[in-house]
């Protein structure tokens, strides 16, 4: 059973040795040189973080004292951006929740939008923290491949941020999932459970 400094040094490790082997499968794959790169970069970021986040089912742990944190300021930033961003999602809400109440959709879909938001900030940590024991989901092979399946399809939000990795579609995405779902069995494995 390790803890966060056995992680982060196998996870480390495991970076290193996903940059070989990724820069190698992007090379098989006659990928250009500058996506070899990036790819390696990326799959390694990836192996790394996904070595660390099974504890984020442990209270005490520090990925889920920092996922507490990020997620509350991502609450906070949707409702604060959601209906400038995205009106026409928040006007779609609304005119579901007008089916039951009468008003304008963008109001009706704000007002959903801010006491869906407060409910999470004030309930949120606790409903993940009853529902999750350690050890328990976060630490099988099912969340290696519900990981893998999140990295792959993260990878398109990421290309919206940075538009240079739109390239990581297919099967160069593949090796960026396949290193995360690695990243997991590392941390299964310094926990003595593979």
């Amino acid at each position: 059973m390790g803890n966060f400094d056995q992680h982060l040094s196998a996870g480390k490790k495991y970076a290193l040795f996903v940059i070989v082997i990724s820069s190698f499968t992007a090379f098989q794959l006659r990928a250009p040189t500058d996506y070899i790169i990036l790819t390696a970069l990326v799959a390694s970021a990836y192996a790394l973080l996904t070595s660390l986040v099974p504890d984020i089912d442990h209270q005490d742990s520090i990925p889920r004292q920092t996922a507490g944190k990020y997620a509350s300021i991502g609450i906070i930033a949707l409702i604060l951006l959601l209906p400038t961003v995205a009106p026409r999602f928040v006007d779609g809400i609304g005119r579901v929740v007008g089916i039951a109440i009468s008003g304008d959709p963008s109001v009706l879909g704000s007002g959903v939008i801010l006491i869906g938001g407060v409910v999470a900030l004030l309930f949120g940590g606790d409903l993940f923290d009853n529902s999750l024991t350690h050890r328990g989901f976060t630490h099988s092979p099912a969340f290696a491949f519900f990981v893998g399946i999140v990295s792959y399809f993260s990878l398109g939000l990421l290309k919206g941020f940075v538009p240079q990795l739109s390239f990581l579609s297919g099967e160069l995405g593949v090796i960026v999932a396949l290193a995360a779902v690695g990243g997991i069995f590392v941390h299964l494995s310094v926990d003595d459970i593979i």
